[in-house]
C-alpha cells in the first residue's frame, strides 16, 4: 500500500474533534503538573492536550521525562500536536492510488473519508499529550478507566479523531476514557543502542512514552473520577500491536489490569539484530558515520524519517516484525510477549483479542484488479505470497469459500497472514497459562455501503465500539447499525468494569484450545466454535 493510502491502516485518521454543541469551561482540576481546565458539554467533560511528558525534541532517542509543572490554570480545550508522521508500506499488497485508470467507487469513498478526517493539528516532537473524557472530573467516585492506543502501524496517527472521540463511550459506560499521542516511526522505534550506550532504550522510546502516560493515569486519574486500580488498555491495528507489546513490557507491569488487542495481535516483536540492521542502513542513507550517531539528535526530522522508513529488510508481505516497531531490547522488553510462550509479566491480565472477517480487503482495494481477480490471477497472488506453499494454500482457501469471487480468496489469505493467525497464536498461548481469561471475537458485520465490496474490513469495529458512527461513507447508517453499536459498546464496557464482556442474555465464553469458542459480532451476535478451522489447520495453529 502506498503512502497516499496510509491513513487506511488502523483507520487512524487524525482529524478535528467532533462538534459537541454548547460547551462551558469546567472547574479546574489539580494534577501533578499543575491545574487544568476542560470543557463541559452535556454530561461529559473533556480535557484535551494535557501534557504528560517533556518536549521529546530535547530528548530525541532518549527515554521520556514527565512534563515540567506549570503555574496557574492551563486551559485544555484543544488537541495537542501530533507526533511527526511517517509512511506505511505493506509490501506486496495493493497498489498506489490512481495506479491505472479512474479510481473505483470504493477508492473514491475511502479517499473522501481520508479527506474528511485529515489532520489539522500540527506535527511536533513536543507531542506527549493526552486527552481525558469523564462524566465527572471529581474524586468523589472511582470509575473504570479505558486507555486508547491509536493505530497507524507505529508510523502515523494520533489519539483523537472523529471516530475515536471518547465522549459516547464514557457516557454509556460510566467510565473515564483516555487517549494519547506518543513518538512514532524513527523517533519512537529506531534502535541506536548498538551504536552508543546513550541510546540503549531508543528502540522502544514510543512504548516508554506510553508507559509514562500510564504512570500519569496512575498518579492523576482519581481527580478526574477514574480508578487507577481498574485500567484497561485497548487499541486497534497498530494500537492492538502496542497493547500486545505492553503485555511484555516490564516497566508497564501493574499500570494496567485488562487488555484488548483489536486486529493487532503481535506474538513476536523486532529482533535486536534486525533493529541494528535498520539503524545501520538508515545511517548509510543519511551519510552519517557510526561514530557520529549523536548527529541524528539534531538532523532534520523529515529527512531522518524518510531515510529510516525507506529501509527494507527481506521480509514477508504485510506487517512483519522486521520494521520500525517495538523490539526485544533486553531492558524494558526482556522477551517476545507471546513467543514461544505467553509472557509471565502479564499472566494475571484478562485479554480480549480478535480480528474482522475481511481485514485485508481495505488494503487490497487500492489494487486496480480488486474485485476482478480471475482464478488464475488469484493463483498467481498465492504463489507470490507463499512461494512453494502457494498451490496448496490456494486449494484450501478456494475449498473454504467455494461461492466467493477469487478476490476474496486472496483477501482471506492476506487477512490470515497479516493478522488472524497472530490473534490465534496470542489467544492459544495466553489460554495455555490457565491464569487470566481470554475472550476471542471475529467481526463479521458488513457495513451497508459500497455494495458491501469491502465486506468486514480492517477497522469496522472501531466506530461501533466508540459509538461514533462516522464516517458514514465507511460504516453506513440506520437503526440496525445503531443497535449493533450499542451492543458492541456494552461488551467493551463490561470487560472494562469486570474483566468479562458477557451481556445480559448473551454469555461470552472463555476461549480455550479445545473448543475455541469465538464471539461473532454481527446481526445477530452468536458464539461459534473454531470458526476458521480449515484455514487455521493449514497454518498449524
Amino acid at each position: 500500500m502506498s503512502g497516499a493510502m496510509t491513513a487506511g491502516l488502523g483507520l487512524a485518521l487524525p482529524g478535528r474533534l467532533m462538534a459537541q454543541g454548547d460547551t462551558m469551561p469546567t472547574e479546574s482540576v489539580d494534577t501533578a503538573g499543575g491545574r487544568v481546565r476542560g470543557l463541559r458539554s452535556g454530561t461529559i467533560s473533556r480535557f484535551l492536550g494535557i501534557p504528560y511528558g517533556e518536549d521529546t525534541g530535547k530528548l530525541r532517542f532518549l527515554p521520556p521525562k514527565p512534563a515540567k509543572p506549570w503555574v496557574g490554570v492551563r486551559d485544555c480545550f484543544a488537541a495537542g500536536a501530533q507526533a511527526p508522521q511517517g509512511p506505511i508500506v505493506l509490501d506486496g499488497i495493493g497498489a498506489p492510488l490512481g495506479a491505472s485508470g479512474p479510481p473505483s467507487a470504493a477508492i473514491s469513498i475511502l479517499m473522501a473519508v481520508v479527506r474528511d478526517t485529515s489532520a489539522h493539528e500540527p506535527e511536533s516532537e513536543d507531542c506527549l499529550v493526552l486527552n481525558v473524557f469523564t462524566p465527572e472530573a471529581s474524586p468523589r467516585r472511582k470509575r473504570p478507566v479505558m486507555v486508547w492506543l491509536h493505530g497507524g502501524a507505529f508510523a502515523m496517527g494520533q489519539g483523537l479523531n472523529p471516530m475515536t472521540e471518547g465522549s459516547a463511550l464514557a457516557q454509556r459506560g460510566d467510565l473515564v476514557v483516555v487517549s494519547l499521542n506518543q513518538r512514532l516511526n524513527a523517533l519512537g522505534y529506531l534502535y541506536l543502542g548498538d551504536l552508543h550506550p546513550d541510546f540503549a532504550d531508543s528502540g522502544n522510546s514510543g512504548q516508554l512514552d506510553i508507559v509514562l502516560a500510564l504512570q500519569w493515569v496512575r498518579d492523576n486519574i482519581e481527580a478526574f473520577g477514574g480508578d487507577p486500580r481498574n485500567v484497561t488498555i485497548f487499541g486497534q491495528s497498530g494500537g492492538g500491536a502496542k497493547v500486545s507489546a505492553l503485555l511484555g513490557t516490564a516497566p508497564a507491569k501493574g499500570l494496567f489490569h485488562k487488555a484488548i488487542a483489536q486486529s493487532g495481535a503481535t506474538p513476536m516483536l523486532v529482533e535486536k539484530a534486525d533493529a541494528v540492521a535498520i539503524a545501520e542502513q538508515t545511517l548509510a542513507k543519511l551519510g552519517v558515520a557510526r561514530s557520529d550517531v549523536h548527529a541524528l539528535q539534531t538532523i532534520n526530522v523529515r529527512k531522518m524519517i524518510a531515510a529510516a522508513s525507506s529501509v527494507r529488510l527481506a521480509k514477508a508481505p504485510g506487517l512483519s516484525s522486521r520494521t520500525l516497531a517495538p523490539m526485544v531490547d533486553g531492558r524494558s522488553v526482556p522477551a517476545h510477549p507471546f513467543d514461544p510462550v505467553a509472557t509471565m509479566l502479564s499472566q494475571d491480565v484478562p485479554l480480549m483479542t480478535g480480528t474482522t472477517k475481511d481485514e485485508a480487503a481495505l488494503f487490497l482495494v487500492t489494487d486496480p484488479a480488486f474485485g476482478k481477480f480471475t482464478v488464475q490471477q488469484a493463483r498467481q497472488r498465492f504463489d507470490a505470497v507463499l512461494g512453494e506453499r502457494g498451490a496448496a494454500a490456494f486449494e484450501v482457501y478456494r475449498a473454504a469459500q467455494p461461492n466467493d469471487p477469487p478476490t476474496y480468496w486472496v483477501s482471506s489469505l492476506l487477512t490470515d497472514t497479516i493478522l488472524r493467525t497472530n490473534a490465534l497464536l496470542q489467544a492459544d498461548r495466553k489460554a495455555a497459562q490457565r491464569a487470566a481469561p481470554v475472550y476471542m471475537y471475529r467481526v463479521d458485520y458488513e457495513p451497508r455501503v459500497m455494495d458491501r465490496v469491502l465486506r468486514s474490513p480492517h477497522g469496522a469495529e472501531v466506530p461501533l465500539m466508540f459509538g461514533n458512527l462516522a464516517p458514514r461513507q465507511f460504516i453506513g447508517s440506520g437503526p440496525e447499525l445503531e443497535a449493533l453499536s450499542v451492543q458492541t459498546m456494552q461488551a467493551w464496557i463490561n470487560f472494562a468494569h469486570t474483566g468479562d464482556p458477557s451481556q445480559e442474555s448473551l454469555a461470552w465464553p472463555r476461549y480455550d484450545t479445545l473448543q475455541r469458542k469465538t464471539m461473532i459480532i454481527d446481526t445477530p451476535w452468536r458464539v461459534v466454535s473454531d470458526p476458521n478451522r480449515t484455514t487455521r489447520q493449514f497454518w498449524n495453529v
